[in-house]
C-alpha cells in the first residue's frame, strides 16, 4: 500500500476531533475530503495561544481508519439549516499512529523553513491554509513533515483515551447526484470532483494511462491545488512516475478542470493558466509534458458553443495538449466523452 499524505485544516476543532477521532467537511467541500484513502497519513493544522498571539501548529501524524463515509451526528456545530444535524457529516476516521505516537506539535512555519532551504517547492500557501479543508501533499513533503514531528517526538507516546466517534455508523456516500430531466447535470461541481477522485481509474483512462499503469507505474493525485497569487485553485492535477533504473521518474502531469455544466471556450484559457502554474508548481513537471483536460456536461443543442470550443482547443494545440470530455447519464450509468463524438 502505497500512503499519501494530506494536511487536514481546522484551527477551532481539533480538540474535539482529536477526541471522537473524526474530521469532517460540509457538502460543499466534500471533493476536498474525497481524495483521501483508508490508511492515508494525516496532519493536522490548528491553532493554539502562544502568550497574547495565536499560532499555528501541526499534529500528527494521523492514520486514516475508513473510507469516507456519511455521518451527521452533531459533534463539531449544528447546522442552522437543518436542525438535529451536524454542519460536516461528510466524514473520515482518524487515529495517532500507532508505529509512533507524537503528542508534541510543530510549527506551521516548517513549511516555508523547508521551501527556503529548498528542500522542497511546496504546493502549500497561506491562502490555502484559510480556504482548504483538505490539502493534499507531495510525497517529498510528507515525509519532511512526517520527519519534523519525529523529531520533535523522538520517543513514541501513549495516547490510550479511545475514540468516541470510531462506533458511529459509516452511511455510504451517493456521489452520483443530478439534476435536470432530459440532460442531467451534477447537483454540485463538488460531486463530480469527488467522484473522479473516488474512480482514479476514470482518471488515468481520460490521461491517457488506462493500459500502462503497472508495478513500474505510480501516480500521485492531488486536488484543489492553490495557485498562489493567480487565485483560484487547480480542481485535480495527476502525477504519473515511471521506474527506470531503480529511480521513480517523472513522465507525465495532467491538469483537470471540471464544470458541471457546459465547458465554456474561456475555460481553455483557464486551463491554459493552471497547466503554466503545475509547471511552476510541482517538481519535475516541466511545460511539454503536461496533459489539459476540460470536463463538463453534454452540450445538448447549444452546438455553437460545442464548436467555438474546438476551435479554440484547435487554435492553441501546437502549445497546449488539451482535451475536452462530456459527462452524460446514460441508462444510470456515467458516461464520459470525448468533444468530437
Amino acid at each position: 500500500m502505497h500512503r499519501k499524505f494530506h494536511l487536514l485544516n481546522s484551527p477551532k476543532y481539533f480538540s474535539i476531533s482529536k477526541k471522537y477521532g473524526l474530521f469532517g467537511v460540509s457538502e460543499r467541500n466534500l471533493n476536498q475530503l474525497a481524495n483521501i484513502w483508508k490508511g492515508d497519513i494525516v496532519f493536522y493544522y490548528t491553532a493554539h495561544k502562544v502568550g497574547l498571539r495565536t499560532s499555528g501548529f501541526i499534529h500528527g501524524p494521523f492514520e486514516v481508519t475508513s473510507e469516507l463515509f456519511y455521518n451527521d451526528e452533531v459533534i463539531w456545530t449544528e447546522d442552522k439549516r437543518h436542525p438535529g444535524k451536524d454542519k460536516y457529516p461528510y466524514r473520515i476516521k482518524i487515529e495517532y499512529l500507532k508505529e509512533h505516537i507524537c503528542l508534541n506539535p510543530i510549527p506551521i512555519r516548517i513549511f516555508w523553513d523547508l521551501k527556503e532551504e529548498g528542500k522542497i517547492k511546496t504546493v502549500i500557501d497561506s491562502s490555502a491554509l484559510i480556504d482548504k479543508a483538505v490539502i493534499s501533499l507531495l510525497d517529498e513533503e510528507g515525509i519532511l513533515v512526517l520527519q519534523a514531528l519525529l523529531q520533535e517526538n523522538p520517543k513514541s507516546g501513549e495516547y490510550t483515551r479511545g475514540y468516541k466517534g470510531h462506533s458511529f455508523h459509516e452511511e455510504r456516500v451517493d456521489l452520483l447526484q443530478f439534476k435536470g430531466d432530459r440532460i442531467k447535470e451534477f447537483k454540485m461541481e463538488a460531486y463530480l470532483e469527488a467522484y473522479l477522485l473516488r474512480n482514479p481509474k476514470i482518471i488515468h483512462n481520460l490521461a491517457g494511462f488506462e493500459k500502462e499503469l503497472d508495478q513500474n507505474y505510480d501516480y500521485n493525485i492531488l486536488n484543489q491545488v492553490s495557485t498562489y497569487i493567480a487565485g483560484g485553485a487547480i480542481d485535480i492535477v495527476c502525477l504519473y512516475k515511471k521506474k527506470v533504473l531503480d529511480m521513480w521518474l517523472t513522465i507525465n502531469a495532467t491538469v483537470f478542470e471540471l464544470k458541471k455544466g457546459i465547458v465554456d471556450p474561456f475555460f481553455v484559457d483557464q486551463l491554459i493558466r493552471y497547466i503554466e502554474w503545475t509547471a511552476r508548481l510541482i517538481p519535475g513537471a516541466k511545460h511539454r509534458m503536461i496533459k489539459g483536460v476540460l470536463i463538463g456536461r453534454d452540450f445538448g443543442n447549444q452546438i455553437e458553443t460545442k464548436d467555438e470550443l474546438k476551435k479554440r482547443i484547435e487554435n492553441v494545440k501546437d502549445l497546449y495538449s488539451i482535451n475536452c470530455y462530456t459527462y452524460s447519464v446514460e441508462n444510470d450509468k456515467l458516461m464520459f466523452n470525448p468533444l468530437g463524438d
